[in-house]
């Protein structure tokens, strides 16, 4: 800070006693500098700390004070602007409002710096007044919210994290396609951004699926997730649509990876400081990650298709649920290929052997799901009157609905999975 002090402007004189906002700015070319100074004079009691500089100078701050209500930062000659704001806004107090001004007059930076925390955007040049007229906006909206919660932004975004674990009992069972279309649907209901992990390093074909590029940075994270930061997200996280984002790797099976203790917690931990939601595509073939994840889960889909092996590896899985994540809340999913009319499985035997009512029957809709997959989006977007979409809205609905996310579907304690897999199918 003292390399800038040359360089600062202060605009300190107050014209009464009450206390008023704590803000700064960082502003490039004097012209502009000038009419910010102006403009935040009132809103500030004349207490702003103007300085000339760009968001460069900001992020070169080590520290900033725990009580600052207001930043204005210069983008204009920034070479990434989303990525700078990330990361800045990582580094101010959460209840700070952040505006960016800049020469760039386009709608979609103005959307991707929302994404990323700030509060608005003002293009360069602004009419006289247009500052103090967007930190009155602000400072409306958190007044409203009751917390610094951003334009553009669900207010449920300050509320408490959640993983959705979607995992099939076996192969086939469409999990891949259900978590998709759930993170899409999850998104799109509360105008929210929800972020896709695929779990699977070296075989999951949600990238794929979604028509986006995969790569190796998810085994790095997954190796050091204590360094990962916003500029980190914001590189590795591919937008797929307004509320879809999605990070997946294709690490070529010779390239062995264990992952070390409670990485994908820690990692997920990471992630949720910019995405409250995340749906994670857990594989079956990596018992290592598959317990990590489950482990750090706040709520788990189990989709088991109506078959004996199916049932049986339900059963497993409903088991080590309980054993490693007590407290995640469990819903139970049939889906798969067969045909629930001509299964010697019915649903009825599930829900007896897993001694639970299955939450969602989800129909086979090959048709939709290849439709999905040509097209690289989810099933919800590419076939939206699939009867897999109608059977999932009521999960959907359901997942992010008032009250304890914990206690309906808490799984308890069970006798021996042979014993209750002989009991449930004996008929």
């Amino acid at each position: 800070m003292s390399a800038m002090a040359s360089a600062q402007v202060l605009t300190s004189i107050s014209r009464d006693d009450k206390p008023g906002l704590s803000a700064m700015a960082f502003i490039s070319d004097t012209a502009t500098l000038s009419r910010v100074s102006a403009d935040l004079f009132s809103v500030t009691l004349g207490k702003a700390n103007v300085r000339e500089g760009s968001i460069d100078a900001a992020l070169a701050i080590g520290e900033w004070p725990r009580d600052l209500d207001l930043l204005i930062v210069d983008l204009a000659s920034a070479a990434d602007p989303i990525a700078d704001a990330a990361a800045l806004k990582t580094a101010v107090p959460g209840g700070c409002i952040v505006i960016g001004v800049g020469r760039i007059n386009d709608v979609a930076l103005f959307r991707d710096l929302i994404a990323v925390g700030f509060n608005d955007y003002l293009a360069l040049p602004f009419a006289e007044g247009a500052m103090s007229r967007a930190v009155d906006r602000a400072l409306e909206l958190r007044q409203r919210t009751g917390n610094g919660v951003v334009l553009g932004q669900s207010p449920l975004k300050d509320a408490a994290p959640r993983t959705l674990s979607v995992i099939g009992a076996r192969g086939g069972v469409g999990a891949t396609t259900v978590a998709v279309a759930i993170a899409a649907m999850l998104g799109t209901r509360l105008k929210e951004e929800v972020l896709l992990i695929d779990f699977d390093l070296h075989y999951g074909s949600l990238m794929l699926a979604l028509d986006l590029e995969a790569i190796d940075a998810l085994r790095e994270a997954l190796d050091q997730p204590d360094r990962i930061d916003a500029l980190f997200i914001q590189q590795v996280a591919q937008k797929k649509s307004d509320y879809l984002y999605a990070i997946g790797a294709e690490e070529a099976p010779t390239n062995g990876f264990q992952a070390r203790p409670h990485a994908a917690g820690d990692f997920l931990r990471s992630i949720h400081r910019r995405f409250r939601w995340v749906v994670a595509d857990v594989p079956r073939g990596d018992p290592v990650i598959q317990r990590q994840v489950i482990e750090a889960s706040t709520d788990i889909l189990l989709v088991t298709d109506l078959s004996l092996p199916g049932v049986r590896d339900a059963m497993r899985l409903q088991q080590l649920v309980h054993d490693v994540a007590p407290g995640a809340k469990l819903y139970i999913a049939t889906g798969g290929a067969i045909d629930a009319r001509r299964s010697a499985v019915k649903v009825a035997d599930v829900e007896r052997t897993l001694k639970r009512k299955v939450d969602c029957q989800i129909p086979a809709d090959t048709a939709a799901a290849h439709s999905a997959v040509n097209v690289g989006k989810s099933v919800s977007e590419a076939a939206p009157a699939s009867g897999i979409v109608k059977a999932l809205r009521p999960l959907v609905a359901g997942l992010d609905a008032p009250g304890d996310p914990g206690t309906s579907g808490k799984v308890r304690k069970m006798p021996s999975l042979i014993e209750r897999l002989g009991r449930g199918l004996k008929k």
